[in-house]
């Protein structure tokens, strides 16, 4: 969930299109003995299927090699499966390359490939990532090297998967260890560029370099992630070298970061989305003026402006305009985009209307509500805590609450009691439809229980319809979202890498880097 830093999106590569080899990942001949990478909050697991989030994921990806992969711009780019093809609507063909090790020298296989594809099937595992999966009939080995993955039906957004879960793990090392594999306790075995040494939720990971991995040398033999949840203690951390790279989650630090002498800090567009979700099934957000009146309350421009120093978007909609790029690609389908955003119903900053809104509610006395937030992300309290100062006039008394990340995101996989949450999401694949997918219906993140029957169908429109079809439908989606309002578009925040000025990071960050990059691979000494 919780993830990466931003760039504008370019095209999306066509499925039955791919299949030319990973770019090469050429090193020089320097070798950078260590690197020291600050985390904001503990990685949960090792294991992907019990560790969807973007902490654990920039460990994890280090260690595992996923069938495919994102690049910057979002198009899928080859790994494990050198190509693959969709030879019809139901059907996907992965062709694996042959000289992929793991650890302990066993080959990786294709059994290994569709056995860690159909574990996110399995109740008994519980995925994380299950939701992705809901099309899939069946995962088999077809092949030595190939793996055929089959749908129940259509579903366009799977191309995605084995770039977003498609990491390969050993089957018998797994099949040993069904209950503590990932975990400090047990490990893990894969076959990506870099070995576990040591691993703790609590402090981070010690990874090195796999010397039997297919890829290009990577220039860093070991990648030590230290947790310092405290943003001050990370800044000092990287100003005085002891840290050498974070990456930026909090754009209300911006000024903070400015003008350090030992490392060069870039913040880029992404398009996450903060918004305030709703648990529509329960009073008083049942109240579509409850939730209106609370969305009016927040002052989105001025925190952009003062809070986040510029370093964020006020958005209209929980999809982001910039990840259509794909869908609509042609000026006339930008033209599109833009006069779909501009017809939204507004959600302007109105003391006034939202006193209205709440007089002619159900609750016109106002409520106490407890929202909680991610110790690692202050910043949502801050928007919390200024959005409670403006509900204080109407009798709503709205009380921040900071848990550990664990806790937080623990609770809304839980979907148990909600109410009001505030949330921070970025797509995990570069499509218009990838988070109302996700939040809408029987989505796996309906944090706000928020559905109908023509949402839906709507929504599965979008696996079958084509390109212009797929624009009307989400306009009518993201309008009957505005409408009702189960989620508050916030903010689209800008996202941020600080790396210390011994190091470079060729082609700099993406929006996918934590998901489905071995961004690690590409750090090397600056010239």
């Amino acid at each position: 969930m919780f993830k990466r830093s931003g760039a504008v999106l370019a095209l999306l590569l066509a499925l039955t299109a791919c299949g030319a080899e990973r770019p090469d990942r050429r090193t020089g001949p320097a070798e950078v003995a260590k690197v020291t990478w600050g985390l904001d909050s503990g990685p949960r697991a090792l294991d992907p299927a019990r560790a969807y989030d973007g902490k654990s994921a920039l460990i994890y990806q280090q260690v595992y090699d996923s069938l495919l992969y994102l690049d910057g711009a979002g198009r899928l780019v080859p790994g494990l499966a050198l190509s693959w093809s969709q030879p019809d609507r139901l059907t996907y063909v992965y062709k694996l390359r042959t000289d992929a090790v793991f650890w302990d020298g066993k080959p990786v296989t294709a059994q290994d490939a569709a056995f860690s594809l159909e574990r996110h099937t399995d109740d008994a595992v519980a995925s994380e990532f299950g939701a992705y999966f809901g099309a899939v009939r069946s995962v088999k080995a077809t092949s030595a090297d190939t793996v055929t993955v089959k749908l129940s039906r259509p579903d366009p957004f799977f191309r995605y998967v084995p770039a977003l879960a498609g990491q390969v793990l050993q089957r018998s090392f797994v099949g040993a260890n069904p209950k503590g594999f990932g975990t400090a306790q047990v490990g893990t075995m894969g076959s990506g560029p870099y070995k576990v040494e040591s691993f703790s939720p609590a402090t981070g990971a010690t990874l090195v370099r796999n010397d039997r991995w297919w890829g290009a040398k990577p220039q860093v033999a070991r990648l030590e992630f230290k947790v310092v949840s405290d943003p001050e203690t990370l800044r000092l951390a990287v100003q005085s070298g002891d840290i050498d790279g974070t990456f930026l989650s909090d754009p209300s630090l911006s000024r903070r970061w400015r003008g350090l002498r030992s490392a060069t800090v870039t913040w880029g567009p992404s398009p996450q989305s903060v918004y305030l979700s709703f648990d529509v099934t329960s009073p008083p957000f049942d109240d579509a003026r409850v939730r209106r009146a609370i969305a009016m309350s927040v002052d989105r421009g001025n925190l952009a402006r003062a809070l986040f120093d510029g370093h964020a978007r006020v958005a209209a909609s929980i999809t982001a305009p910039d990840i259509w790029s794909g869908l609509a690609p042609e000026q006339a389908g930008a033209d599109q985009v833009r006069s779909l955003y501009d017809g939204l119903p507004g959600l302007p900053f109105d003391a006034t209307k939202a006193a209205a809104e709440l007089a002619a509610s159900k609750h016109p006395k106002g409520f106490a509500v407890s929202v909680p937030y991610p110790a690692s992300m202050k910043w949502l309290g801050d928007v919390l805590q200024n959005t409670a100062q403006n509900l204080k006039p109407l009798g709503v008394e709205l009380t921040p609450r900071q848990v550990p990340f664990q806790e937080y995101i623990g609770r809304l996989y839980g979907k148990e009691k909600l109410g009001l949450q505030i949330i921070p999401y970025t797509p995990d694949y570069p499509d218009p439809a990838a988070i109302p997918s996700l939040v809408l219906g029987g989505g796996a993140f309906n944090t706000a229980r928020f559905t109908t029957p023509e949402l839906e169908r709507l929504l599965a429109a979008q696996s079958t319809a084509k390109p212009g079809e797929r624009v009307e439908g989400l306009q009518k989606i993201l309008t009957t979202l505005a409408d009702e309002m189960p989620y508050a578009p916030l903010f689209h925040p800008d996202l941020g890498l600080a790396l210390n000025n011994r190091l470079a990071l060729p082609d700099g960050t993406s929006v996918w880097l934590n998901f489905s990059q071995q961004w690690a691979t590409r750090l090397r000494a600056a010239d």
